[in-house]
């Protein structure tokens, strides 16, 4: 009886540290807000805005249900997966993507000393340059969003945000510099994207560099290609934000140039929001300029209300103005 007793206390000592040595955390954001349009579709190009006069309830951050886990192997080595459903939650339907599994999807190998490699579907490296430099962060009304892309992801098949089939590096955290490099397959089917970003943050200071190209695409996208670089220092009572980005589109053919500035800077409990770029776009007299203002509050450290403004000019074209108020609950 002694020894049965024995035996599975050892086994449960051995249940107990396999289980600290492995999880998995389910993880959230609902996101909705209240928004109208200043003109109806053939006004200025304005990421994020309803796409008509009406008023309507739509999301700002994209609302998401999660589920991501991390194995510990020993010696240094970990293992680690992602996966990410995206949906819209005024109505319950997966977005309009279509795809169950539409944000992140990936497994990955992790080494203390030497980094990461992963495999599946995940963000270009470049697009970590352009969404840690817009002060919204591709969000809502008031985001520049696509813009900072000058026009690369309209021209690439409708997304260099994300890429499947992708196999990425990731080096660990030497001294605040790091770097990434993915190549995104396109299996015969589709261009290949093949990209890298290197990225130094150390207390106030933030500066990267990225970049993508497509091969493999046809004549419209051979040679497409991308560079963005950002610098971003914080002052205490606020942080400014300098990005560039140059395109390459029509393969390789055509230049588009992005130029934004931006602020943060927290006041009264939340945070202010603003931000203004400008697009040239070569072959055409189409310029756009877009200003952004917007104010976060939060509740608790999970739930915050926002306002956001999104002002946006296009030649030849009449002006968008649009603006929302929403709340954003993450778990």
């Amino acid at each position: 009886m002694k020894r049965s007793l024995l035996a599975l206390a050892v086994l449960g000592a051995f249940a107990g540290t396999a289980s600290a040595q492995s999880s998995v955390t389910i993880y959230g954001l609902l996101d909705l807000s209240i928004a109208k349009n200043s003109c109806a579709p053939g006004c200025a190009t304005n990421p994020g805005t309803p796409g008509n006069e009406a008023w309507t309830m739509q999301q700002s951050a994209a609302s998401r249900l999660g589920f991501r886990g991390n194995e510990d192997l020993g010696g240094g080595l970990s293992a680690q997966f992602q996966i990410e459903h995206r949906f819209t939650p005024d109505n319950g339907a997966i977005d309009a993507s279509g795809i169950m599994w539409y944000g992140r999807s990936y497994v990955q190998l992790t080494s203390a000393a030497a980094g990461s490699v992963y495999l599946g579907r995940e963000y270009d490296p470049s697009f970590w340059i352009s969404v840690k430099s817009d002060p919204f962060g591709w969000d809502g009304v008031g985001q520049i969003g696509t813009m900072q892309n000058a026009l690369f992801a309209a021209q690439n098949s409708g997304s260099s945000v994300r890429t499947n089939n992708t196999v990425g590096y990731k080096t660990p955290n030497l001294g605040g510099l790091t770097a990434n490099v993915a190549v995104g397959l396109g299996e015969g089917a589709g261009p290949r994207q093949t990209g890298f970003n290197v990225e130094y943050a150390a207390g106030p200071l933030y500066a990267g560099l990225g970049y993508e190209r497509l091969a493999e695409g046809g004549a419209a996208l051979d040679g497409n290609n991308l560079v963005n670089m950002a610098v971003h220092y914080d002052f205490g009572v606020a942080k400014l934000i300098g990005f560039y980005s140059r395109g390459k589109t029509n393969g390789g053919n055509n230049t588009n140039k992005t130029v934004l500035i931006g602020a943060t800077a927290p006041i009264g409990g939340g945070k202010l929001k603003a931000a203004y770029a400008r697009l040239d776009p070569e072959g055409n007299n189409n310029n756009r300029t877009k200003f952004g203002l917007g104010y976060d509050y939060p509740l608790s450290k999970r739930t915050n209300v926002y306002f956001d403004i999104g002002l946006a000019k296009q030649d030849t074209l009449d002006n968008s103005n649009a603006y929302a108020f929403g709340m954003k609950h993450t778990f």
